[in-house]
Formats: structure tokens, C-alpha cells, sequence
């Protein structure tokens, strides 16, 4: 029947419905239902609520439910409860049903409990080679001391097994060893292998107590102390301030390497964040502390918020605080490195606005604020020029020293508008061939220079971008100096003539300072060197927005592959391209004087510094910067110089100095010595005088003469020589006289005359000479005073003898140099010659890569790494190259490390040119294994692996420089590298996008790049 086909039109009939059941039984199961209620009832009485809402909803009254909490105890104990773990059933060939991808592991599984293991496992890792080794094992071993009672047990007449485990307990005792032990595990249990950290060494055990799990603890009980000191003394501003810093500690516990990803530093600036806006709520209205910790606030917000909500955060600060330094320098560092942000007008505005706030905040507190307005004016006339407006930038530095340094000393009217006038009537101005300056010139018998400027190219729009290319670049190069209204070349242009009313905002703002704190200014703004021997610092030359790379920096450069010596390793590590260190007389005429970043002629610098030591005489740090540029550029007009300024400052030591050191330069070491002599004749201050006598030494020891340079230490104060403990004597007097009277300047070259006397009078034994720069090390320190200028010059000198003493000796003890400058560049992380002579020394012992560890350490202190540091740290890692470990991918990652968004290269042009370089130069290496870079393909059309390569190098080259234009929008220097350097890399469509750029953020450009020509169709 079941066979049997159904039609359609057939209906089988209707079953009739079932009977509804009996009253009887319904009745039965009601009251069996009621009686059994009744029981729970009395049950549940006597039970917890707890356990009645348990039994009410127990799932193992259920054919099946979903656990959407989970079991607590799991937590509590460590282990699901073994009771509560199904019975496993098997389906043969080591399989378990319910797990297909795994096995019964026979070697490890007994009759009461089986292994699984997956079926394709994964290949095991080395231990050496593997970079997250260490973090694998969080705990450490230690062995355990023997017992006290070892002796007695080898009297015994059997073995005693160790004690560490525990004795299974025998039936009927009492003992509570036991009472904590696991029960046995049932053989249907399934668990995991055995812990891969145990140990199976008795004498071993996990020291869970010390090492790793010490310093954690240590870290943690640290942020509980100081939360509690902030909850104490919410008012306390340095308790917030180590709160804070301390978070980042805290992001690192239990990690195998120091460095945080993209997105742990995300979490830890929201952290961090938050922990500012809860200390601006309880602090109070101490001004001082909420300006800092409002900077602090803004400068974790840049990797978590966006950048509208930023910018309107710093407007509310601003208006609340409008005369903080900090705080203004922190919105411009964000106006000016902001791509969303910047345009040329507006950041040009919100610099002339922090100026008048800052000249208004100096009028009216007592506060001297001059040298940050002078710092504003660098970051200002540096950021016209890195937008293309280097005639205006120039002209601004031409009218602020005509205006402070060059003024007529009696003016009648207005300064300002006479200089105004002086401006209009296009006499010369300074810098300029033939020019006096202002208080020597005429205005009615001025007349304007002959313009001698011939451009090649002619002007006009063009439509090709190589066209656009050759004329920008050729334009930049010979439209540098500001033209006048006379100029032929140039005439078409706007911005190429600049007259007063151009300048007179920034001219208004320029603050009343010395003149030497100007002088620096505009050399940072040329990115040359500092003047030599300045009291303080100044903090321009730490701002990463005004740190200039020097342009011989070759990135593709290696040591030898043997250990290379180590006047060579030197050579190669001082040519760092930013240079970071307290400038002396010795170190300036060493110095490059390259101008080349600043796109100024060595003429007009010159002619700059030629006008202000004839206007300034007793300024004798512009004269000795003079002769030193000199040396450089003009090696025959030294003498000549030299002579015009000794006439006019006869009794200066250290013109003598300067001029002797260059004639050394020049190859003139025999004038250099009649120089030195004749000077020591002449009264000085004693500070200058010891130096005079420190370089006349020096200048015996460099060239190995070491009974020359002994005989002029004991013949400097008289014409015949003095002995050994007279001369000893005499400069010990002079250096307690100064130490005693705080004069650190002559105590420090006192210090290094004392030191080589007794090194060179103890058989050149190093120890002697490092002792007496301890006792001023010690002096300095017990006086903080051991982070200064005059500190960082005394680590300069110690490094300077150390390097001669290696140089100079055959068999030299390894951890000498090592020992000795440690404690110094922990005091001067940036300090770029420290770096050097330490890391010339370990470049000898390449086994152990201490250089990187110091590295490593002074980059991971914020306070400590600066642009200068992460440079240095670039060009180890370049020198090294691969036999020493070096590679592509760790250069790379360092120069990713130093532009991070919370990095002090971030901000700097500079270290993203010399990346993108890098990778330029990886690039033609990667090209330069075939010789061609045609793409060919194999039969099958696939690409080959070196093609691949250099697609990827190329992408590398793009992502570099974008990111770096989403950094440093304010750049046309760098934007120009996809033009120039990069141009092979980038398509014509992609730079007409980039100069679309340049034009959309107000760049200054010379030629104006049309649509592309279409070719004409043959006829």
C-alpha cells in the first residue's frame, strides 16, 4: 500500500478526533502533583535561597541549555570541576568524538588521563632566533641552595630523595600535608599537556618571588604609593606629574621588549589623558601647574583625538592662559605639523599672534621673556623659508639686525619709521657687498645694487613636469636675496621684491636682547653652528622643527668588516648629520660651515659677520666665528681678517686663539705655534688665557710630541722650564681660586691641565689624568651643577683625552672608555661627540652590542631622546652594517621609532628626508643586482622575485614620503623630493597632485605648472 500512488482528486477521510481523557486520571495526577509540591516546599524551607533558585533552574535537568555566564569557580580554582566534564567516547584510530582535530597523544596518556594533540602542529620556534622568546617564559629559574644538614646525610647508609615534593600520604594519617592535594584525575578526563614550564630537575624550582615577578611588583606597589599621594595632597603638582609618567611602566609590565606597539601608546596616551583631567579638577587654580598640565593634556591628545576637537581645546587654553610660553609653542608645534590644519597665512598669523601676547605678557610681569620671542622669531622666519619664501625670510633677518645692531646711535623720530624710510630708499643693507649698515649710510646719496642675477629659462606657466622641475629648481637657486624695485629679473613676480610694510610685524615684535643672543638666533636660522663658549644653552637648537641635517650625510656608508681601528670608527661617527654638543673654540674651527640647507651664499654670511664685529669690537665671540667661518670658506682672507680685528681688539687671547687654531687648520702649524707664543705674553682674564694654553698643548699632542706638549705645560708662565710639582702646584692654586670664587670657566680648562700634566708626567698612564677630572665631576655634582654647560664641557674634555689615549697607545684596557663615559651620556644623552667616542671604542669589540643597548635605554626616556639622539642612533645602526647584525629592517624600524606621532622626530624635516633617502637608497642598491629596471616577465607571465622586490622598495619610497608630508606639511623642501631625488618612484600624475598640494597649503612657487599638452594628431 505504501507503493501504491496518491492522486490528487483523492482525499483520504477525516480521523475522528481522540476521545478526551477520563476525570479519574486528571484527578490522580493533581493530587500526585500536589503532594509533591507539598514535599519541596518543606525542603526548600530548610534550604538557602541561594540554593533554591540553584535547584530551580539546575541545567542538568534539562536535555540541554546555553551557559551564558559561565562557571565562576573556574576562576576561583583554575580547573572546571571534573565532575562536570562529559564522558569522552572513542571512534578509533585515536580519535575522540567531538574533537576532529586532534589525537590521543599515546606517549603522554596513562589509564587515567589521555593528551590531545592537534594533527598538524606547529613548527617549533628556535630559542636564539626567536624574538618573543623571552616573553614566553615569564618565570625564572634559580637553583636551590643546598641544606644546612648536607653533611649529615652523606654519613647516611642510603639515598635521601629530595624533599621539595610532597609524600603521598599513607592510609590513617593524621597529617594535614595533604589536605590541599588535587584528587587523582579520572581517566576520562580530558585536559591539556603538562605545563611546558615545569621543571623535572628537583633542584630547581620556579623563583616566582624574585627577578621579573620582583619587578612588577615593585612597579605596581609604586603606582598604589602614588595614587595615594595624589588622593593625600590633590594640590601636589609633581605627584600628578609622576602619576602620569608612571603609566607607561605600567603599559610594560610582563613584556619581553621595552617598546609599545601603535595601539598600546594609543591606550596609554587615553590613560593618560585622563589622569591630566582628573588632576585639572583638583589641582586648583595655581596657574603654573595648570599650564603644565594642560601642555601635558594637548600633547597625549595628538594619538587619540582628532584633529578638530584638538584644535578647539587649544583655543579654550589659550584664551584662558594667553601669556604662557609653553602653551604657545606647544599650538604652533600643532599648527605648523598638522596636514588638516596648516596653511601658510593662518600659521604665519598664529605666530604674529603669540608674539604680541608674549610682548604684552613681558610688559607687564617681571618674567624675561625675551628669549623665547627671539625663539619665536627663528621657528617664524624658518617657517617662511620652508614655504618657499626665502626672500622675505632673509629680508626679515636683514631688517631685525638693522634695526637692534645697526641703528644710528641718536635718532630724531620714530625708529620705526625710519628705518622704514632707510628701507624704501633701497640703499645697501646689510649682508650685501659694499655694505656699512644703517648708522653709516646716507639715505640721500644711497643707491641701489646692480641686480647680477641671469635666469636661463624664461618665465611663464608650463606644461611638462620635467620643464616645471629644471625652472623651480633654478629660480630657488639664484632668486635668493630679496630683490628691489629695480631688478629686471624677477619683475613679475610679487613676492620677489619685498618692501617695509612686509616686515613691519615681524620687525615690531623683535624683543630687546643682547646682541649675542641674536646672533645665535640668525645662525641657527642659516643652520650653521652656535657661537662658541655661551653661558647657557639656547633653545633653539633643541627644537626638532629647527635642526638641520648636514648635507654630506651618506646613507648608503659602511664600516670594514674587520674590526676597523679606532681613530677610523671615530672619524666615521662624528660625521653624524645633526650634531649635538656645547661648542667651543676647538670644536668651531673643525665645524663644516655648510649653508647649504638655509639655501645661503658663505658670501652674504660673511659679509654679515664682517659688518657685525667691525660694529661690535668688544664682542669677541662674532670675530672668533669670523675667522672660523673663514677657515672654511675663505681660507686667504684669514690672515687678513685676523690682523683687522687684532687692531681693532689688541689685547684679545681669544682672537689669538681662533686665528692660530685656523692656521693650524690650513695646514700652517709652524705660524700656529709663533701665534700661541706671542700671546701667552699678553695679559688676560684667566679664563681665556688657560684656554689659550689648553689649545697650545692640545696642538703638541695632535700632532704625537708629547715632550713638546709636556715642556710648553711647565714653560707657560715663564720662559724657562718650572719643574714638575711647581708647576703642579701652580695650577692646583688656580683651580681652587676659581672653584672657590665659582668660576666654572676657568675651572674646567684648569681641570684638563691638570689632568694631561699628570698624564704626561706618569709615563701616559690613563688613570692618573681620569682622577683629577673625577675630583671636579665630584666638586660639580656636590654643588648641582653636574647637568650644565660648563659639566657637559668638562664630559667634552674627558672624551677628547680619552680618544688621544687610545689613539696614541698600543695596548689599551677594553673597559676604559666604556667605564668612564657611561656616567656622562647618561647626563648628556644628546651629547653627539660622547656617543662618538663610546661607540669608536665598542665598534673594536663587536660581540656585544653595548652601543645599541645604551641606544635603546636613552630612546625609551622621553625626557632624554631628541632629534639629534635619534640621528645618531640612525647612523650606528647604518655603520654597523649586516656582519654586525645590521640590517635594512632595523634601520627602518629606527627611523619608524623617531617620526612616531609622540616622537621627537615627528616634527622634524630633516629626519624624514634623510628616510625617505634611505629608502632611495635601498632602492638603487635593489636595482643595481640586475642593472636594469625593466619588468620582465616569465612564459607564464608572472612577475619575478626581484621584480616583486622592487615593487615593494617603491611602495616603501611612497608610504615614506606621504607620511612624512601628512608630518611636516609645512615643508616645501621635502614635498620638492618627490621632484628631485624621488622623481624616478612618482608617475607625472601623481606630481601634478603634489603640486596642487603645495599650492592648496599657499607654498610659495615660482613656476606655475599648466595642464598637460595633449600630442597633436598627425595630418
Amino acid at each position: 500500500m505504501s507503493s501504491a500512488p496518491k492522486f490528487a482528486s483523492f482525499r483520504p477521510k477525516a480521523k475522528a478526533p481522540e476521545p478526551p481523557p477520563s476525570e479519574e486520571p486528571r484527578r490522580e495526577e493533581r493530587d500526585h502533583t500536589k503532594r509533591k509540591a507539598s514535599r519541596e516546599t518543606h525542603r526548600d524551607e530548610r534550604r538557602s535561597p541561594q540554593c533554591k533558585e540553584h535547584h530551580q533552574h539546575d541545567p542538568s535537568k534539562k536535555p540541554y541549555f546555553s551557559d551564558r555566564r559561565g562557571d565562576i569557580d573556574i576562576v576561583k580554582y583554575g580547573t572546571p570541576n571534573r565532575y562536570d566534564i562529559p564522558s569522552y567516547r572513542r571512534t578509533g584510530y585515536g580519535n575522540v568524538l567531538g574533537v576532529p582535530d586532534q589525537k590521543i597523544d599515546r606517549e603522554y596518556s596513562t589509564d587515567k588521563k589521555i593528551y590531545m594533540t592537534p594533527l598538524v602542529r606547529q613548527r617549533q620556534k628556535r630559542l636564539l632566533t626567536d624574538r618573543h622568546a623571552a616573553g614566553q617564559s615569564r618565570r625564572m629559574l634559580r637553583l636551590v641552595k643546598v641544606a644546612e644538614n648536607h653533611q649529615a646525610d652523606a654519613t647516611r647508609d642510603f639515598i635521601l630523595l629530595s624533599g621539595t615534593g610532597k609524600r603521598k600520604r599513607s592510609h590513617g594519617s593524621d597529617s594535614e600535608e595533604n589536605d590541599d592535594a588535587a584528587p587523582d584525575v579520572d581517566y576520562r578526563g580530558i585536559d591539556g599537556k603538562t605545563d611546558p614550564d615545569k621543571v623535572d630537575d628537583p633542584d630547581t624550582y620556579y623563583e616566582s618571588d624574585t627577578g621579573a615577578a620582583n619587578t612588577n611588583s615593585e612597579v605596581t606597589q609604586k603606582n598604589s604609593r602614588l595614587i595615594r599621594e595624589t588622593r593625600d595632597d590633590p594640590s601636589n603638582l609633581q605627584a600628578w606629574l609622576n602619576l602620569i609618567d608612571h603609566q607607561e611602566a605600567m603599559m610594560k609590565l610582563d613584556r619581553a621588549i621595552p617598546e609599545l606597539s601603535a595601539a598600546d601608546r594609543q591606550n596609554l596616551a587615553d590613560v593618560r589623558i585622563s589622569t591630566y583631567e582628573e588632576a585639572l579638577r583638583k589641582i586648583g587654580g595655581v596657574d603654573a601647574s595648570r599650564i603644565e598640565l594642560q601642555a601635558g593634556l594637548l600633547r597625549e591628545a595628538q594619538q587619540h583625538w582628532n584633529d578638530e576637537k584638538l584644535s578647539t581645546r587649544w583655543q579654550a587654553v589659550l584664551e584662558e592662559q594667553p601669556h604662557s610660553v609653553e602653551l604657545w609653542f606647544g599650538y604652533l608645534d600643532f599648527a605648523q605639523s598638522t596636514f588638516t590644519r596648516y596653511q601658510y597665512e593662518a600659521c604665519r598669523a598664529a605666530f604674529l599672534k603669540a608674539l604680541e601676547a608674549l610682548q604684552a605678557a613681558g610688559s607687564k610681569n617681571d618674567s624675561d621673556t625675551s628669549q623665547a620671542r627671539m625663539h619665536l622669531l627663528v621657528r617664524l622666519t624658518t617657517m617662511m623659508q620652508d614655504a618657499g619664501y626665502q626672500e622675505l625670510a632673509i629680508a626679515a633677518w636683514q631688517a631685525i639686525l638693522e634695526y637692534s645692531l645697526m641703528a644710528p646711535p641718536s635718532l630724531t623720530t620714530d625708529k620705526m619709521q625710519q628705518l622704514e624710510e632707510f628701507w624704501e630708499s633701497e640703499a645697501l643693507r646689510i649682508g650685501e657687498p659694499d655694505s656699512k649698515g644703517w648708522m653709516h649710510t646716507s639715505i640721500e646719496d644711497a643707491e641701489p645694487p646692480t641686480c647680477s642675477v641671469v635666469l636661463e629659462t624664461p618665465g611663464g606657466p608650463v606644461s611638462s613636469v620635467d620643464e616645471f622641475r629644471k625652472r623651480e629648481l633654478e629660480h630657488v637657486s639664484k632668486l635668493r636675496h630679496p630683490g628691489r624695485s629695480t631688478d629686471e629679473v624677477g619683475e613679475d613676480d610679487p613676492f620677489h621684491t619685498i618692501f617695509f610694510s612686509d616686515l613691519k610685524d615681524v620687525v615690531a615684535n623683535v624683543p630687546n636682547a643682547p646682541a649675542q643672543m641674536q646672533i645665535d638666533a640668525f645662525l641657527c636660522f642659516c643652520g650653521l653652528p652656535p657661537l662658541a663658549g655661551m653661558p647657557t644653552r639656547r633653545p633653539w637648537w633643541e627644537d626638532p622643527c629647527l635642526q638641520h641635517c648636514r648635507s654630506e650625510m651618506n646613507c648608503s656608508m659602511k664600516l670594514e668588516p674587520e674590526s676597523p681601528r679606532f681613530a677610523e670608527a671615530l672619524l666615521q661617527y662624528s660625521r653624524n648629520p645633526m650634531p649635538s654638543f656645547h661648542m667651543t673654540s676647538d670644536l668651531l674651527v673643525q665645524q663644516s660651515f655648510s649653508p647649504e640647507f638655509s639655501r645661503l651664499d658663505p658670501g652674504f654670511v660673511r659679509n654679515v659677520l664682517r659688518l657685525l664685529a667691525t660694529a661690535l669690537p668688544n664682542n669677541e665671540a662674532i670675530g672668533e666665528y669670523l675667522l672660523a667661518f673663514e677657515s672654511a670658506h675663505f681660507p686667504s682672507e684669514v690672515a687678513k681678517s685676523a690682523k683687522r680685528l687684532l687692531k681693532a681688539n689688541p689685547t684679545s687671547v681669544r682672537l689669538y686663539t681662533m686665528y692660530a687654531l685656523a692656521e693650524n687648520k690650513l695646514g700652517n702649524t709652524a705660524k700656529a705655534s709663533q701665534v700661541f707664543a706671542a700671546a701667552l705674553a699678553i695679559k688676560s682674564p684667566p679664563a681665556d688665557r688657560l684656554q689659550l694654553l689648553l689649545s697650545y698643548v692640545w696642538l703638541a699632542l695632535h700632532s704625537g710630541d708629547h715632550r713638546e706638549a709636556l715642556n710648553r705645560l711647565l714653560s707657560a708662565d715663564t720662559k724657562s722650564p718650572r719643574s714638575i710639582s711647581s708647576a703642579q702646584s701652580s695650577l692646583q692654586s688656580t683651580l681652587e681660586s676659581a672653584l672657590l670664587a665659582s668660576d666654572l670657566a676657568s675651572a674646567v680648562p684648569c681641570t684638563a691641565l691638570l689632568a694631561l700634566l699628570a698624564y704626561l708626567t706618569s709615563s701616559c698612564d690613563a688613570p692618573a689624568a681620569l682622577a683629577v677630572h673625577a675630583n671636579l665631576t665630584s666638586w660639580l655634582t656636590s654643588h648641582h651643577l653636574h647637568a650644565s654647560v660648563y659639566a657637559e664641557t668638562h664630559a667634552q674634555h674627558i672624551a677628547a683625552f680619552l680618544a688621544h689615549h687610545v689613539s696614541h697607545t698600543a695596548v689599551v684596557r677594553p673597559d676604559l672608555i666604556r667605564s668612564t663615559l657611561s656616567p656622562y651620556i647618561a647626563l648628556f644623552p644628546s651629547n653627539t661627540l660622547l656617543l662618538a667616542t663610546f661607540a669608536a671604542n665598542e665598534a673594536r669589540f663587536a660581540v656585544e652590542d653595548r652601543v645599541r643597548g645604551h641606544m635603546t635605554r636613552i630612546l625609551n626616556l622621553s625626557h632624554a631622546s631628541s632629534a639629534s639622539t635619534w640621528a645618531f642612533a640612525i647612523h650606528h645602526e647604518t655603520l654597523k652594517g649586516t656582519i654586525a647584525g645590521s640590517t635594512s629592517h632595523s634601520v627602518r624600524a629606527l627611523y619608524r621609532r623617531a617620526t612616531a606621532v609622540d616622537a621627537a622626530g615627528a616634527r622634524s624635516a630633516s629626519l624624514w628626508g634623510m628616510w625617505v633617502g634611505f629608502e632611495m637608497a635601498s632602492l638603487r642598491a635593489t636595482l643595481n643586482i640586475r642593472g636594469s629596471r625593466k619588468l620582465r616577465t616569465d612564459g607564464d607571465g608572472k612577475k619575478t622575485k626581484w621584480q616583486m622586490r622592487i615593487e615593494e622598495q617603491e611602495s616603501r619610497v611612497r608610504e615614506t614620503f606621504y607620511e612624512g608630508l601628512r608630518r611636516v606639511p609645512a615643508s616645501k623642501q621635502f614635498t620638492m623630493l618627490a621632484f628631485t631625488d624621488a622623481s624616478e618612484v612618482f608617475a607625472d600624475e601623481e606630481l601634478r597632485r603634489l603640486y596642487g598640494v603645495m599650492a592648496e597649503k599657499e607654498m610659495r612657487l615660482y613656476v606655475e605648472l599648466g595642464e598637460p599638452q595633449e600630442p597633436k594628431r598627425p595630418l
